[in-house]
């Protein structure tokens, strides 16, 4: 919809004003439901409790599952707002997507795999099965476990799409749902490879999970590439309403862009979207 690019940039040059006029009146109060994406669930779930600190008598309830699944709640009204990470597709573009941060997607092993990177033509033919051997890429003998993911989650749209194949052709020995499920498997499995979001990789590694993220055509994935744009799977992570925010959904929205937010999505390993 035309109105919601509009949207976000009025709401995004609201927060040093709206908001704090907004936290000065009378707390909000009722229930707030936010589904969708599992790589923005961690982030929104603190976005919400510091936005309880203002509102305590909002109660809010953050679900993953899946940027399919936000879409769908969202624009079937089973939740107030959706969280999606990736680009609206044009038959969803009827909805209300307001960026709040930025994120990449990186190809994942074990750290004790002794590749440290790919090019974009190893990678497509690992995730097709034409090579099947980390022996072929500079490592041990041992057959790739190439990990993918269950329909609905963004980074099965976004992985293909960079290849330029159908989803249907990724070979892969394990599908899984959730990113916290695909980080357990590459965590114990040393011959895995995977793709996660690059926020949520960086915050696995700093919390002592075994996993490296590969650099790609020698461009390492991080903040600083998905800053200055070089990075070549990064996404926008979006809110996304049914109709144009009000009330609580308003709010949170608006918090979410506000520099009260900034330091959440930092600790997420994310790029505030209005950096």
């Amino acid at each position: 919809m035309k109105h919601a690019f509009l949207l976000c940039m009025m709401l995004a040059a609201a927060p040093l004003s709206t908001f704090a006029q907004e936290t000065a009146s009378a707390p909000l109060s009722g229930k707030l439901l936010i589904t969708g994406s599992s790589t923005m669930a961690p982030m929104v779930e603190e976005l919400g409790k510091r936005f309880r600190t203002r509102h305590p008598g909002v109660v809010i309830t953050v679900e993953a599952g899946g940027s399919g699944r936000g879409v769908a709640d969202a624009r079937e009204g089973k939740a107030d707002i959706g969280m999606v990470s990736r680009e609206l597709n044009p038959q969803e573009k009827v909805l209300f997507a307001i960026p709040i941060a930025r994120d990449g997607v990186a190809f994942v092993v074990h750290k004790d795999n002794p590749v440290g990177g790919l090019t974009r033509m190893q990678a497509l033919a690992v995730f097709t099965g034409k090579t099947a051997d980390w022996k072929a890429l500079g490592g041990a003998a041992a057959r790739i476990e190439v990990v993918t993911r269950t329909p609905g989650h963004a980074t099965l749209e976004i992985v293909p799409r960079y290849f330029g194949i159908a989803p249907e052709a990724i070979k892969a020995a394990h599908v899984m749902g959730d990113s916290a499920e695909v980080q357990r498997l590459i965590a114990a499995n040393r011959n895995a490879i995977g793709f996660l979001s690059t926020g949520a990789v960086d915050d696995a590694v700093q919390k002592g999970q075994p996993l490296k993220p590969l650099a790609l055509d020698g461009k390492a994935p991080g903040i600083g590439s998905i800053r200055d744009g070089t990075w070549p799977l990064s996404r926008p992570l979006n809110l996304l309403t049914r109709r144009v925010p009000a009330g609580s959904a308003k709010a949170f929205i608006e918090f979410a862009l506000s520099p009260a937010a900034r330091e959440v999505i930092l600790e997420h390993d994310f790029v505030p979207y209005l950096n």
